[in-house]
């Protein structure tokens, strides 16, 4: 197992104090912040391969601290949102502003383990993928995340792009569920999460992956997913 130093930002002690005993019992080190300033001081001086962020702080937002890792520290450190929100549209939120993955209040903590070992694995065998692919109107270039369509840029998610490739390197089969859970998230069959439907669903919008456009994307219940390019009449 390889031991990870985690930043724990949340600012109930005895939530803290849980689960930083449950990570530290399975080998992690874990720093608790019960302040987005608190972590954002000591950011710099610290190095950590993982930060679970609670939402709600008592100075500033999760989210803002998410923005900040992301856009002002231009840092792709993995990171699990907690919160006790579970709306679609809060969700989504987080994933548009980079958030690797969430989990909602209460926090099953042998979950929480599952999910960190997932993007430990990910972030350990990461490799740069230099292939292009193309797919009309669709050209998907993998060395610098960038989708186009007829040309035209269309802005994804990390996670959502590497949705999108997997699919359309794998046009007209019949993904399971667990495949794209293990390939795209590094998640075991164990978990369950909604992410894979949100980012199915945006994806198809964004792309424009529907009837008209000779595309479709389905979701097959209990089986997985299937995008099939439709026969020009």
């Amino acid at each position: 197992m390889t031991k990870m130093e985690i930043a724990l930002l949340e600012d109930s002690p005895a939530d803290a104090r849980l689960i930083k005993l449950h990570l530290e019992a399975s080998g992690h080190n874990c720093d608790i912040y019960s302040t987005g300033n608190a972590f954002k001081k000591d950011f710099e001086e610290r190095r950590h391969d993982i930060v679970i962020i609670d939402w709600e702080l008592p100075d500033i937002s999760g989210d803002h601290i998410l923005h900040w890792i992301r856009q002002d520290m231009n840092n792709d450190l993995p990171v699990i949102f907690v919160t006790g929100r579970d709306s679609t549209e809060d969700i989504v939120a987080m994933l548009d502003a980079g958030a690797d993955d969430y989990m909602t209040k209460p926090v099953n903590l042998v979950e929480m383990l599952a999910r960190i070992a997932a993007l430990v694995r990910r972030s350990l065998s990461g490799r740069k993928n230099t292939e292009v692919i193309e797919h009309h109107p669709y050209t998907l270039d993998f060395s610098c995340h960038r989708i186009l369509i007829d040309d035209k840029e269309v802005m994804l998610t990390p996670k959502e792009f590497e949705l999108a490739g997997y699919l359309l390197s794998n046009i007209g089969d019949l993904i399971p569920r667990e495949t794209l859970l293990r390939e795209i998230w590094g998640y075991g069959p164990e978990i369950q999460t909604r992410t894979i439907d949100i980012h199915i669903s945006r994806i198809r919008k964004k792309l424009a992956l529907t009837e008209q456009n000779g595309w479709k994307l389905t979701s097959i219940y209990h089986r997985g997913y299937r995008l099939e390019r439709l026969p020009s009449e």
